[in-house]
């Protein structure tokens, strides 16, 4: 553009008109070969267009439209918020990851950061099937819930104070309490650490050169208290606990089992399930032992290495539609999912005998 603009067959202030000099002693139409300039009716000559407000540059965006159907849909819903537009330089998907912190941070999210180490993705789910065909259609775009790391609570010194108030309270506390987090997250127990055992067995048993091989002995490392059979919604509520700690865990992870619940974990539709077909196990995004560093957390250390060997499918995964009901039903669930994981975050503080790990690499 600069060299345009210097040109020396510019002429006049304005640059409108192409002008030749001619040769000096000779005619203009001698020197050039064509007809004198001044001849040309004016306004005919060249025009250097002017670009100032034209973006210097585009972007492709695929699936830019998608984004932008379902955007709109959330602002009729009253989910988006406008004031989140400036600042996404035009781009709709920005604009969706700017609502979805706004949003999370609303419902709970500095809770739930307290306890779980979990990533909260806008995503095509293409990372997870490289090889699927492309059809040409833009693709659907959807929430993806997964555990960087895996938080880790010991529950031993709280089942003993529970246990001091019924012998059937601590079976009964952890039971509602990974009932809930299962909805919507991998929770890694004492049940993970038999069937793992179980697994080892099998292959020993068949590897005629194994020989004797010493397995870790999981039972021996759960407590008695965790064999008897849970209580009942209705006789829990019965209960007359005499402790403030326990009636405060005890009513905690009642709100936390009914919050839980309140809408349900998205089925699996066909389409996902080829999406995920070459997917692994989801990552725990909570790993619960009795002990510190008892037998149950040395198995999960062990198979966690393994963990990353093929691509975890998310812990939960939400669709994003385009009309406004769908983006209200997908909002409703996580907002289901954000409250139960907040819950149980303030739950676990209030552990007795609080216990902390590293967790920064659990998947290798």
């Amino acid at each position: 553009m600069s060299g345009l603009a210097t040109s020396k067959r510019i002429s006049g202030a304005r640059g409108r008109r192409l002008t030749t000099p001619a040769t000096a002693g000779a005619p203009a139409s001698r020197a050039t070969g064509l007809a004198p300039t001044w001849v040309m009716p004016p306004g005919t000559g060249l025009t250097i267009p002017r670009l100032d407000g034209i973006p210097q540059q585009y972007h492709y965006r695929r699936g830019e439209q998608h984004a932008a159907r379902i955007a709109a849909a959330l602002l009729r819903a009253g989910i988006a918020k406008a004031e989140d537009w400036p600042g996404c330089t035009g781009d709709p998907t920005e604009f969706l990851k700017r609502t979805l912190d706004r949003w999370v941070a609303e419902h709970g999210g500095d809770q739930i950061r307290q306890e779980f180490h979990l990533h909260l993705s806008l995503t095509t789910l293409t990372d997870y099937a490289p090889h699927r065909d492309d059809d040409g259609r833009d693709p659907d775009l959807y929430l993806a819930l997964e555990p960087e790391s895996a938080g880790y609570v010991v529950f031993g010194p709280t089942l003993r104070l529970l246990e001091r108030e019924h012998p059937r309270l601590p079976a009964t506390f952890v039971h509602l309490f990974t009932r809930a987090l299962n909805r919507w997250v991998r929770v890694w127990d004492w049940r993970d650490a038999l069937d793992r055992v179980d697994r080892l067995r099998e292959w020993y048993e068949t590897d005629i050169e194994a020989g004797e091989v010493e397995l870790p002995d999981i039972v021996r490392d759960i407590p008695p208290c965790m064999k008897r059979r849970p209580l009942t919604a209705s006789g829990l509520r019965r209960l007359h606990l005499r402790d403030k700690a326990a009636m405060q865990l005890v009513t905690s992870v009642l709100e936390l089992d009914a919050l839980s619940s309140k809408s349900p974990r998205p089925e699996f539709d066909d389409d996902l399930r080829d999406l995920l077909a070459d997917c692994g196990e989801p990552l725990p995004a909570l790993l619960i032992v009795f002990e510190k560093h008892d037998s149950i957390e040395g198995q999960f250390d062990e198979e966690a290495q393994g963990m990353m060997e093929l691509t975890p499918e998310p812990n939960s995964i939400v669709t994003l539609g385009v009309t406004e009901p769908e983006a209200e039903a997908a909002f409703k669930t996580l907002s289901t999912c954000c409250e139960s994981l907040a819950k149980a975050s303030a739950i676990c503080s209030h552990l007795l005998g609080r216990e902390f790990r590293d967790v920064s690499n659990n998947f290798s």
